[in-house]
């Protein structure tokens, strides 16, 4: 079947006018060679008929090699695209779903110059070293090709910062807790002394790793080669670091709040975080001890809020509360009827949180001379109140977020509470001096938790991160999106 067909071509079955003109004539001419070949039984007359039918057979014998000559152009026609098609589609791979591209007209050289052969792409060869169409375009990868090199989605950078394998391999062990392979390798490393200018880490990570694990005289054996190699001061054995390898529940891993100022209308913004943490996390830490004075608003804004808790059967940890109480009471008078009840209402509240019933029936004595209503009546906190002192609340509510020793397993806590304190704190500066190790699933939580952090407008700092941990960051890809500062000594 030949190319025309695809395109409408009629079916050749029904042979056209000048077709039936050339079989007719053709038989013709085959019945006269036949009458040649066999005696002659005409009879004289019939010589003069055959002219005539000669004479008007001509004619139509014209007309029929034309056709038949109009016929073969065309067969030749067909079968040269026939050809070029069948070639251009056996050169593509049987599993390639890629398109056949017309060739692109060749621009008309300059009269007297040849045309430049154009260059096939390498992107357009087949497996046998042919190339397809010399015009086909250089699609480039599927992105660039559908996009114009340009993509919707955000750009996600790789992490930059290098780390030789070694460095690597030991970080990773390390926060698996496989410490005696990690010993071996650093070892055979710093023996080996090919590292270049890594080197001098490989001698620190052994540091933190002797510190951690209490090999103290591996320590101070290590001292000295470290300073007669490196002409300097090596980093000195610290007794109080935490060594132990075990869990340890921090104070920053229960998500907290501080309030600081005036407790006044401005506690919304406190009052919202403490609903959205309220959503996820059973335990709660409420922090009063930087709270200077109040007001009748922010006395209504936090009154609302514990019985919100109290209502959905929330924990607290309440630290700086008594303190509070006693500034809300210093807006208080007995005998003059504010507004607004509400700050005599929080006292009590108070007063029952911290489960001190002597001093809230002498309030609620007050409060009912002064409104002549009938005071609430104390019933004991029906879910788990902690109270802590001022003091203890202070160095916890300072400049720097602690982190806990160790860091593993489910940490969403831990990521919440280091958010929260963002949110109070730029940069927020998170104190790794007692953080020893960090799980490698954990690290990756940690990453992936603290990330959307970054386009908001918020920095967060590592401080004092021991050399092990902090090549484990790098490792993860978090040294990239945070600052991380190793630890000096």
């Amino acid at each position: 079947m030949g190319i025309f067909s695809l395109f409408g071509k009629k079916d050749r079955d029904q042979p056209s006018p000048a077709e039936k003109d050339t079989s007719r004539a053709k038989r013709d001419a085959g019945s006269g060679s036949t009458s040649a070949r066999k005696p002659s039984s005409a009879t004289p007359q019939s010589s003069g008929a055959g002219k005539a039918t000669a004479s008007r057979s001509a004619a139509p014998k014209r007309d029929a090699q034309a056709a038949l000559a109009t016929a073969l152009k065309i067969d030749a026609i067909e079968s040269e695209m026939s050809s070029e098609f069948v070639t251009t589609a056996s050169k593509l791979s049987p599993n390639t779903t890629q398109p056949v591209v017309p060739k692109a007209p060749t621009p008309a050289a300059p009269q007297g110059k040849a045309a430049p052969a154009s260059k096939p792409s390498s992107a357009a060869k087949s497996k046998s070293g042919d190339t397809l169409a010399p015009a086909l375009p250089d699609m480039g990868t599927t992105t660039q090709f559908l996009l114009g090199g340009l993509s919707t989605i955000g750009e996600v950078q790789n992490p930059s910062t290098e780390i030789t394998p070694v460095l690597e391999e030991a970080a990773i062990m390390f926060a698996n807790g496989q410490n005696a392979l990690v010993e071996q390798i650093l070892v055979a490393a710093i023996a080996e002394d090919s590292l270049g200018p890594a080197m001098q880490t490989v001698w620190l990570m052994l540091f933190d790793l002797y510190q951690v694990t209490g090999k103290q005289q591996q320590f101070e054996n290590l001292s000295i080669e470290y300073a007669s190699k490196f002409e300097t001061s090596p980093p000195t054995w610290a007794a109080t670091v935490q060594r132990t390898m075990a869990p340890a529940a921090a104070a920053g891993a229960v998500p907290a709040v501080a309030f600081t100022g005036k407790l006044d209308a401005s506690v919304a913004k406190h009052i919202e975080r403490v609903q959205r943490l309220a959503e996820t996390h059973r335990t709660l830490r409420l922090e009063f001890a930087r709270v200077s004075e109040a007001d009748a608003a922010g006395c209504s804004l936090l009154l609302a809020a514990f019985r919100r808790l109290q209502k959905s059967g929330h924990d607290l940890v309440l630290v700086g509360a008594l303190e509070l109480s006693e500034k809300v009471r210093a807006i208080v008078e007995v005998g003059r009827r504010d507004e607004s009840e509400d700050p005599w209402l929080l006292l009590l509240e108070l007063l029952r949180l911290l489960n001190r019933e002597k001093d809230f029936e002498e309030a609620s004595i007050d409060y009912c001379v002064t409104f002549e209503v009938s005071p609430p009546a104390f019933v004991a906190p029906q879910n788990k109140v902690t109270t802590a002192s001022a003091a203890p609340a202070t160095a916890a509510a300072s400049e720097h977020f602690m982190m806990p020793p160790v860091v593993e397993g489910r940490i969403d806590d831990l990521i919440v509470a280091i958010a929260s304190y963002s949110d109070e704190h730029s940069p927020a500066i998170i104190d790794c001096s007692r953080l020893v190790r960090v799980d490698f699933n954990a690290a990756g939580r940690l990453l992936t938790g603290l990330s959307p952090f970054c386009g908001n407008g918020k920095v967060i700092e590592f401080h004092h991160v021991n050399h092990l941990v902090t090549a484990l960051f790098t490792v993860i890809g978090l040294q990239d999106l945070f600052r991380v500062v190793p630890r000096k000594n």
